[in-house]
């Protein structure tokens, strides 16, 4: 089985599209379709269902995925085991970035690794934190960055992932400067709720501390917009959409944030990796490089 055409399924399965699939892969969308084509050929199943424009995996395109990612993810650690038989850190890093990570805070996480290991060739893949964890534990990616309720140094994100602490901020509520609420010394959980918010995801760990902390006020938070970004929330709450719950690091000068003295809540970030798979070199340095106390 041609491990070209086995690439090939898996961005189609992924993207639900041969054109989009040609361009993460450098071919023409006649070539990917040619590789289809040859496994579909082997396999005597159709893996895909074109109606119109649209691409759905068969019954057998199901059975064979799990199996697909399995082996391009050995093929992966194969090649990043013969790249650590040499001196240099090089081969490729795969990073799950879960929802609602700061993105200026991995951009400089990220870029001190990436000078100091140019060779290395850093794939970050943006998922739900779930969909990262099982990625990490079934050794699809590298390692994971997830974020969690308090302090990852206290709390386990899963039971079978080892997890490191990388940063952790304080979560504000901000709300733009001609807000009712802007002018107020002090404001309580039952004020904020009367006022439309702007949330992350019921699944996230933010949107969890939150409505804890609604819910032990027996009050609701009045969610008019949810985002899967802090730069979304903030952009919204600076036009005056709603308040905003926010890591410190992603208020700035469009916001003011409010003194909310019952709310203390920590925004943490963990990297997570498998104990159980072997770490190359880039994996390594980069755990060696991580801002952790």
């Amino acid at each position: 089985m041609d491990i070209n055409n086995l690439l090939a399924f898996i961005e189609v399965a992924d993207k639900r599209s041969f054109s989009k699939s040609a361009e993460t892969l450098n071919l023409t969308q006649p070539a990917v379709s040619k590789r289809i084509a040859s496994l579909e050929s082997e396999l005597s199943s159709r893996l895909f269902d074109r109606v119109g424009r649209k691409v759905h995996l068969t019954e057998a395109g199901k059975v064979l995925l799990p199996s697909a990612l399995k082996i391009n993810s050995e093929v992966n650690r194969i090649e990043s085991e013969i790249c650590n038989l040499g001196k240099e850190v090089r081969g490729k890093l795969s990073i799950g970035v879960a929802e609602h990570i700061s993105v200026d805070r991995l951009a400089l996480l990220l870029k001190g690794f990436r000078e100091a290991y140019s060779e290395v060739e850093i794939d970050l893949q943006f998922t739900g934190s779930q969909e990262t964890l099982d990625d990490v534990e079934n050794g699809i990616l590298d390692m994971g960055l997830c974020s969690i309720l308090g302090s990852g140094k206290e709390d386990k994100i899963h039971p079978r992932l080892r997890d490191i602490e990388v940063w952790s901020d304080k979560l504000r509520i901000a709300v733009e400067k001609n807000h009712p609420l802007a002018s107020n010394e002090y404001v309580s959980i039952p004020q904020l709720a009367s006022f439309p918010a702007i949330l992350p995801r019921e699944y996230s760990a933010v949107r969890k501390s939150i409505d804890n902390a609604m819910v032990s006020r027996q009050v609701e938070a009045m969610v008019s917009l949810e985002a899967t970004d802090f730069h979304t929330i903030r952009s919204m709450a600076a036009i005056g959409l709603g308040w905003a719950c926010l890591p410190e690091c992603e208020v700035d000068d469009s916001l003011v944030v409010l003194n909310v003295t019952e709310l203390n809540i920590n925004h943490s970030v963990a990297l997570v990796r498998n104990p159980d798979r072997s770490m190359s070199r880039a994996a390594q340095a980069f755990v060696d490089t991580l801002p952790v106390s």
